[in-house]
C-alpha cells in the first residue's frame, strides 16, 4: 500500500487522540469522513494500524506495584517462558530483545506475594532481575509522521 501525506495526517490524529470521530479527523486535515473511514479501513487491512486501546490507571484499581522483570533464559527454554508467562495475571507487557536478557517483562499487581510468585515461575526457567517502576514519565509517545520522512512497506 503507497501512504501519502493524508494517510500519515490520519495516522498523526489517531496516535493523538484514537476517540477522534472520522469527521473530525477529516475537519483538521480536509478530507470528508466517509474518506477517512476508506483509508482508515484500508491501513487496518493491511495491518498498518493494528488496533485501537484503552488506557487505564492500574493504580486506581488497587494495582499499587509495578515491577520490570529481566529473564535470562536457555534458548531451548523460550516457548515454555511464553506459554507460562501467558497464563499469569499481572502482566502488562513482554519485550523480546537482543543482549543478556532475552525477555523484558512489565507486570502490574496488587501485593508484594504476587510479583513474587511471578518471578518464582519465571525462576523455574531461567534467571530474574527485578527492579520495582517508580513512575513512567513518558507513556505512549506518539511518533510524528511526514509523507517525506517515513517511507512505505516494501
Amino acid at each position: 500500500m503507497q501512504l501519502d501525506e493524508l494517510h500519515y495526517a490520519i495516522l498523526n490524529e489517531l496516535q493523538a487522540d484514537s476517540r477522534l470521530s472520522n469527521a473530525e479527523i477529516g475537519r483538521r486535515i480536509g478530507l470528508t469522513a466517509p474518506a477517512v473511514s476508506e483509508r482508515i479501513k484500508r491501513m487496518q487491512n493491511e495491518g498498518i494500524i493494528k488496533g485501537f486501546s484503552l488506557e487505564i490507571d492500574l493504580e486506581l484499581l488497587g494495582f499499587q506495584q509495578q515491577a520490570l522483570i529481566a529473564v535470562k533464559l536457555p534458548h531451548g527454554y523460550i516457548d515454555a517462558f511464553l506459554k507460562e508467562a501467558k497464563k499469569l495475571n499481572g502482566i502488562t507487557n513482554i519485550t523480546h530483545t537482543t543482549g543478556e536478557y532475552c525477555f523484558f517483562v512489565t507486570v502490574a499487581v496488587q501485593s508484594t506475594r504476587e510479583l513474587e510468585r511471578i518471578i518464582d515461575t519465571f525462576g523455574k526457567l531461567g534467571q530474574t532481575t527485578t527492579v520495582n517502576i517508580l513512575s513512567v514519565p513518558v507513556r505512549h509517545k506518539p511518533v510524528t509522521f511526514t509523507h517525506t520522512a517515513s517511507r512505505a512497506r516494501p
